[in-house]
Parts: structure tokens; C-alpha cells; sequence
């Protein structure tokens, strides 16, 4: 079957050049909208028609694509975070996702996912100039934004898989006197653990590699976490 055929593409297509009817009963079907955010090619095709030069064209993709994630329900919706922040942390980020809309790489990942790491990213940097309880283990903030707790398991996975499959970028990155010791290992390690017990404590993680907790967080804020936080904003 050709790529620009396939039943989600057309779909798509009814619902950017076809009667309103058939975008609004695109959008009352939140399983077919997880199909599409999840299907490469429809994915690509939806971003190919965004793209567009002519904005008459452009335009409806866009609109288009802003009523997927939004149907979807499958935006972040901030765990237990503050309701203020929350919302100032999601107005800033539609306005990153309309500005560097043409960076996103539809094989990556979703237009839900990519924007779901920024937001997580941009509620650290709300609450970062305002911070209304001391933070556990004086860690400063520098732990990755929590996942939502109905897509924890889910969450971590995709993070580990990213950790996995940036070796380039993490493995040349060591501790100094511990060379077995490199931020690759270290943040599987970390995900890890978040993963099977929902808590982290940099002894827990330390006793691991018999290292001082402070010497592992050190590395962890300097080195590591930067790194991290680069593949979540790619």
C-alpha cells in the first residue's frame, strides 16, 4: 500500500482538506488518535503537511496537529505538581512547540512525547526561581523532571532507552578514580531503581558502587545530568 494511503493518512487528510465533520469525528476517537501519534508514517505525513511553504497549507496541519494532542489526553497533566505552575509551565511550552516546531523528527518519537519532555523541562525551570519547600538531600533540583504516575513504567522506559542508545554521549563521561564508573552506567543505575521502588537516595546508588554519596551526586549535577537532559531536549 503507498505510504500517502494508508487508512490513518487518510484519515488525516479528510480531516485537514475534507467538511468539519470529519475532523471533529477524528478527534471524538481518542484510540485512533493514540494510533496516529504512535505511527510513524501518519506521523510523518501530518509534519510533511505542517511544513508546507504556502501557510494556507501549513496552517490546518498545525491546527490539526495541536487538536491531536490535546483529544489525545496524553499531554503530561503535571502529577501533583501546582495547578499555577503547571499552567505556566504548559503556556510556555505550546509557545516553544510553535517556535521550534520545524526541529522535531517525526522518527523519534511522537509529537506528544517530544512535547511532553519539554514540559517536564520547563516546570523545573518555573519552580527553579521560586522554591517553596527545601529540596530533599539538598539535591538542587538536579533529578529529572518526575513522570506522571499513571505513565510511570512507561516514562522510565523511554528514558532508558534513550540512555541505552546514546552510548557516544555518556560512556566517554567518567568518574574521575572510577574508571568503571561512567554516566551511562550511573543513569541506568538510577532509572533503575526509580523504576522498580518509585524512591531514589544517592546512598542507595552509591552503596552500589561503593562510592561517597556526595562524590556520586557531584559527578552526577556536573557531568551526567547536563548529558541527560540534552537527550530530552533533542
Amino acid at each position: 500500500m503507498d505510504n500517502d494511503s494508508t487508512p490513518l493518512i487518510n484519515l488525516l487528510r479528510a480531516a485537514i482538506h475534507g467538511p468539519p465533520l470529519e475532523r471533529s469525528r477524528l478527534l471524538q476517537q481518542p484510540e485512533t488518535l493514540r494510533d496516529i501519534m504512535n505511527n510513524v508514517s501518519a506521523r510523518r505525513w501530518l509534519f510533511e503537511q505542517a511544513c508546507q511553504n504556502d501557510p494556507t497549507q501549513a496552517q490546518p496541519a498545525r491546527e490539526l496537529i495541536v487538536a491531536l494532542m490535546q483529544s489525545s489526553k496524553l499531554i503530561w497533566r503535571g502529577g501533583k505538581i501546582s495547578p499555577d505552575v503547571y499552567s505556566e509551565a504548559l503556556s510556555r511550552t505550546w509557545v516553544w512547540f510553535m517556535e521550534n516546531f520545524q526541529t522535531y523528527d517525526p522518527e523519534k518519537a511522537s509529537f506528544v512525547t517530544w512535547f511532553n519532555r519539554k514540559l517536564g523541562w520547563m516546570i523545573q525551570d518555573v519552580i527553579r526561581p521560586q522554591p517553596i519547600t527545601k529540596p530533599l538531600d539538598g539535591d538542587d533540583g538536579i533529578q529529572p523532571p518526575p513522570p506522571e504516575l499513571d505513565r510511570w513504567h512507561e516514562t522510565i522506559q523511554e528514558w532508558l532507552e534513550l540512555v541505552h542508545n546514546h552510548p557516544h554521549l555518556l560512556r566517554n563521561c567518567r568518574l574521575q578514580r572510577f574508571p568503571h564508573l561512567n554516566c551511562q552506567v550511573v543513569l541506568i543505575q538510577i532509572l533503575t531503581v526509580l523504576e522498580n521502588t518509585g524512591e531514589f537516595s544517592w546512598e542507595t546508588v552509591a552503596q552500589v558502587y561503593n562510592v561517597e554519596p556526595s562524590t556520586l551526586k557531584r559527578f552526577c549535577r556536573i557531568r551526567c545530568f547536563p548529558r541527560f537532559k540534552q537527550l530530552l531536549t533533542e
